[in-house]
């Protein structure tokens, strides 16, 4: 058990120094994008990455997982999944390269060349599936650090120069391909593992009956996932989707880059224990508490000092983003629940249930996005809201039925984050009344809120901050 224990906080910490230094670089890069280039730059790129991301789903999500999923897995399994990853990396470009002309004319937008150029990253990609893979198994995330902030440094670099050169929106797509390139061969390099010259089609076979439906369960997701952007670019004017897409971003830097680090983690560990429904329970619990505690109070924080970090970080061109970022917090708040109880589909091996719920969720999903079209833009905003709750419903009850643990139980269990995140937002929004300054604003407000957070978690007793507090305050007695 301490074996795992180590592992899993080991674990954690490269995969956040994966991610987050990755990410950081990444946001920061993109900043001065977004004061180089025009909101109809970000969109069209945001439009275009709609339909790789839904190709890359395909040939990235399920193979990978099922070496991770798959126990007796060997050397064979590996160069299966390998030799068959690259096939279909170049398939899926085919695919790409003859219908960007047909995607363009959907949009009514001049997107062929952008498509075929950001199509490179999936003949990338696909050459280190397995390699992910068996970093992920062996819960090596430090290796994955390496090569993906070297990617995104060089890549931004890249990208940026072109954009100073005046390249406009091809210096995003320049920054992209280059990213993936990169990294995939460091990530090469770094694993140091080839393939075998073996193809078995018998386990090849195997590992198909296990990841086609959860290939299609994310494929499923991925697609409704990014139907917002593809219904907005669509029915709105360009500039709108250049917003949302930021918008996208910010949400995405405080609440799905926290919790996937920490999923990332908790999936093998869960695969683990798959055959003991107390331990799964637990680590759920418990992984599940780990990201709340920093993405919550994140969440809160952002909502009440959005309009500022927009005007200071993007300028006020970029403005219309914060009432979006607003709406996109409460999304935030519930997909951190919804990840946690998903891996739970995985972990146990039902990927035929979560195939199914995918499908219940997105036929609800379609009707609420007709609907909110016949209002405005504003309604189809807050359809996401609703949207995931009934997530969170549908997830859950399946969280139950699997391993007897209910939404209730993992709402009491995350309600004293809940309690001190809003307090903190409270007095966080108190506080910026006083000041018009934007950056006077973050400053302050960030104070506050780191305060009052860490008081609340320390009154109500949650998580080790008490511990903590009194180890620190300890030593400066000492």
């Amino acid at each position: 058990m301490q074996g795992t224990k180590g592992k899993s906080v080991r674990g954690i910490i490269w995969s956040a120094i994966d991610r987050i230094a990755a990410q950081a670089i990444q946001f920061m890069i993109s900043v001065l994008l977004a004061r180089l280039l025009l909101p109809e730059d970000f969109a069209a790129v945001a439009i275009v990455l709609v339909f790789i991301n839904i190709l890359q789903t395909i040939n990235e999500s399920g193979f990978g997982v099922a070496l991770v999923q798959n126990q007796q897995r060997d050397e064979t399994d590996f160069s299966t999944v390998y030799y068959f990853n690259i096939a279909l990396g170049f398939v899926l470009y085919g695919l790409l390269f003859f219908t960007a002309p047909l995607i363009s004319r959907f949009f009514e937008q001049d997107l062929t060349l952008l498509l075929r150029l950001l199509g490179i990253n999936l003949i990338a990609s696909s050459f280190v599936v397995v390699h992910r893979a068996i970093l992920l198994i062996k819960i090596d995330f430090k290796t994955q650090a390496k090569a993906t902030t070297l990617g995104v440094l060089v890549s931004g670099i890249a990208g940026l120069t072109a954009a100073w050169s005046g390249y406009g929106v091809y210096s995003l797509a320049v920054q992209s391909v280059l990213n993936t390139v990169i990294s995939s061969c460091l990530l090469w390099y770094f694993t140091r593992w080839t393939p075998k010259a073996s193809f078995s089609a018998g386990r090849f076979k195997k590992i198909v009956d296990f990841a086609w439906k959860l290939v299609m369960a994310r494929l499923i997701n991925d697609i409704f996932q990014n139907l917002y952007t593809v219904v907005i670019g669509k029915f709105f004017p360009l500039k709108q989707v250049g917003y949302y897409n930021r918008a996208v971003s910010f949400q995405y830097l405080s609440t799905n880059l926290i919790t996937q680090i920490i999923q990332r983690v908790s999936m093998p560990v869960l695969c683990e224990q798959q055959h003991d429904d107390v331990k799964m329970r637990q680590t759920h619990l418990n992984f599940m508490m780990v990201a709340a505690l920093p993405v919550f109070p994140l969440l809160f924080g952002l909502f009440v000092l959005a309009e500022p970090l927009v005007v200071f970080l993007l300028t006020a061109k970029w403005l219309p983003v914060a009432y979006m970022l607003q709406i996109l917090c409460p999304v935030g708040l519930l997909f951190v629940i919804n990840t946690f109880n998903l891996n739970i589909f995985n972990a146990t091996g039902r990927t035929d249930l979560a195939l199914k719920v995918e499908l219940y969720k997105k036929v609800i999903m379609v009707l609420l996005i007709v609907v909110s079209l016949g209002i405005g833009f504003e309604a189809l905003l807050y359809s996401q809201i609703v949207v995931a709750v009934i997530e969170l419903l549908v997830n859950t009850w399946y969280t139950r039925k699997l391993i007897g643990l209910s939404l209730t139980e993992q709402l009491r269990y995350l309600w004293p984050v809940v309690l001190s995140s809003a307090i903190m937002a409270l007095l966080v929004w108190f506080a910026v009344q006083f000041n018009v300054s934007p950056p006077v604003q973050l400053v302050t407000g960030g104070m506050v809120g780191i305060i009052s957070y860490l008081g609340m978690l320390y009154l109500t007793n949650t998580g080790p901050i008490r511990r903590y507090i009194q180890e620190v305050v300890k030593r400066i007695k000492k």
